[in-house]
């Protein structure tokens, strides 16, 4: 058995394994240098390809070689190093931001100084170098001249924005700056100035005491309680869930296939995106149509939805866009009509507003003295004949006037009287102001399409004013729902004067009070508190205070004068 083993087995077997596995090991390894080498080769042809590339400059420091080079603009970034222009002209070097006599860490600050003393006179920040920096026109900095303050990128995080516009609208400023955002009219890149259009808001508030400090930018401001539910039920409305409420941007209601079109191109787009997820394409009678699902947290996240709808080809990108503003302007409408829109400070507006009356204190602070009082002005809404006839006239006289501007009338009766309007071409095209006899200018343009849909264009100017004429005295004394209203005179809606009143002076400490009493009111609209500012026209008397429904006033009253007793 030893002989067996050790002559047979032992050697001979053992030789031809280590044999047969070096043979392969330097097979191999040779194969390994072969991939190598090649390896190595192409290497070295994508190297010359990417010298040879024509590549465009860093965009910073691009911008900053345009704007006279680091001498002239001062960097408050977190970058260590820049490309600067060779001394040469062509081609450019690699440098650190700092210098010998700067560390690192303060290179910030010393180019923020250079900045406010004038040496250099542009600046550019980022979100990581704008901690912390003031940049206004300081009185007491050798540079005051006023800041134009550019801005290319806005960010995600709504404090970042509001840091970033602070550095430059500050206390003890010699002027205030000037903001100049830069995005396109593409739907979804709307995200920069929705972003600011809040923050904006809220830099006004701070350093204003007032939010009209942007206003010309609150048309953009989408991500907000009224954009995430447009944005649901568009969601739902693409997913075929639910009907849309709006007809989509260039569909037609006589066309129900252009809706169907419009469907399954929304829900393709969403699904290129990202934000229809789970898909599948449908087979058979199904074909070409894609089911899936949008997860609760992409059903009311706007940003992203805005974020998104950049990566799509501008016709649908622009659709969609269209279709989520046409849905949260009916929900915004929807909340003005019952009284549930919350827009701050509200402006009462009407083209005769006067103070009825001595105005009547309603409580005293003993601890200060100040007193609140109740203010009771008569408003009237209305426009006359001669005033709507004289708009007319100017838009056609200035030879912008449309085909279809003139006096309507409704094609359907309401409690058996027909209701009158004017209209012209407003801003946009196939959009048209609506001015009517009793409230005077309507919040919203009218598309074409519904105008000619309840109304009809009356030819007689005679007929129309009748009409208009007859509107304007019923209005000064009932609401549109006629003389058997079931709130009686407490109902407004369509009422052309009107009795308010704004509780003003010191309001703080019967807030609470005032907001008790209003939450027994039956109407939903009456319970919610609003602040207001009313002007009187005669003599420019400006009051801001709490609006109290003429239907809560006896109760107001009431818990004002418990309040005082016990006070007392």
């Amino acid at each position: 058995m030893t002989d067996a083993v050790s002559g047979d087995w032992s050697c001979h077997s053992c030789k031809e394994k280590t044999d047969e596995y070096l043979q392969a090991r330097h097979a191999y390894v040779a194969e390994l240098l072969k991939r190598y080498e090649g390896a190595m080769e192409r290497k070295s042809k994508i190297l010359e390809i990417i010298r040879s590339l024509d590549l465009p400059n860093n965009p910073l420091d691009d911008i900053i070689d345009q704007l006279g080079g680091p001498d002239k603009v001062a960097e408050m970034t977190g970058r260590r190093g820049m490309l600067v222009r060779a001394s040469g002209g062509k081609g450019v070097t690699y440098q650190a931001r700092n210098t010998k006599d700067v560390t690192m860490e303060m290179v910030n600050m010393h180019e923020k100084q250079l900045f406010m003393d004038g040496k250099k006179l542009v600046a550019i920040i980022s979100e990581a170098g704008s901690a912390g920096v003031s940049l206004q026109a300081d009185r007491r900095a050798v540079n005051q001249k006023r800041r134009v303050h550019l801005t290319l990128e806005l960010p995600w995080s709504a404090d970042r924005a509001i840091q970033q516009f602070g550095r430059t609208h500050r206390s003890n400023q010699a002027s205030a700056p000037e903001y100049r955002l830069l995005f396109t009219n593409l739907g979804g890149e709307r995200r920069f100035a929705s972003i600011v259009a809040k923050r904006l808001e809220t830099l006004g508030a701070l350093t204003q005491g007032d939010r009209r400090a942007g206003p010309t930018l609150s048309a953009y401001n989408y991500d907000s309680a009224y954009g995430k539910r447009a944005l649901m039920v568009m969601y739902r409305g693409i997913m075929e869930q639910d009907s849309l409420p709006v007809l989509p941007p260039g569909c037609s209601s006589d066309k129900p296939d252009t809706v169907q079109d419009f469907i399954l191109k929304g829900k393709a787009a969403l699904v290129s995106v990202g934000i229809v997820r789970d898909t599948v394409l449908g087979n058979g009678k199904d074909s070409g149509k894609f089911s899936g699902r949008i997860v609760d947290s992409d059903m009311h996240d706007v940003g992203r939805f805005l974020n998104r709808l950049l990566g799509l080809p501008p016709e649908i990108q622009n659709r969609l866009f269209e279709l989520f503003v046409s849905i949260l302007d009916l929900l915004i409408q929807n909340a003005h009509i019952e009284g549930h829109f919350d827009s701050g400070i509200v402006d009462m507006k009407a083209n005769i507003i006067e103070l009825q009356g001595t105005p009547k204190t309603v409580h005293v602070d003993h601890m200060s003295g100040a007193s609140t009082v109740l203010f009771t002005f008569t408003m009237d809404r209305g426009i006359t004949w001669e005033s709507a006839s004289a708009l007319l006239d100017e838009k056609q006289k200035d030879g912008l006037g449309s085909a279809d501007d003139g006096f309507y009338e409704s094609k359907r009766e309401w409690l058996g009287r027909r209701h009158f309007l004017l209209a012209f071409e407003g801003s946009a095209s196939g959009m048209y102001k609506i001015f009517r006899p009793a409230v005077g200018e309507a919040l919203r343009e009218m598309p074409l399409k519904e105008l000619r849909g309840k109304y009809r264009k009356i030819s007689s100017l005679e007929k129309a004013c009748s009409g208009w004429e007859d509107e304007y005295e019923v209005s000064s004394k009932q609401c549109m729902h006629g003389p058997n209203c079931k709130l009686g005179n407490f109902c407004t809606v369509g009422r052309r004067l009107q009795e308010v009143n704004v509780v003003g002076g010191l309001i703080l400490p019967v807030w609470g009070t005032i907001e008790k009493a209003l939450s027994k009111q039956a109407r939903q609209s009456h319970k919610r508190l609003r602040v207001v500012r009313i002007e009187t026209t005669t003599d420019n008397q400006r009051i801001v205070g709490l609006l109290i429904p003429n239907a809560a006033v006896e109760s107001v009253l009431h818990d004002l004068a418990w309040v005082q007793e016990i006070d007392d």
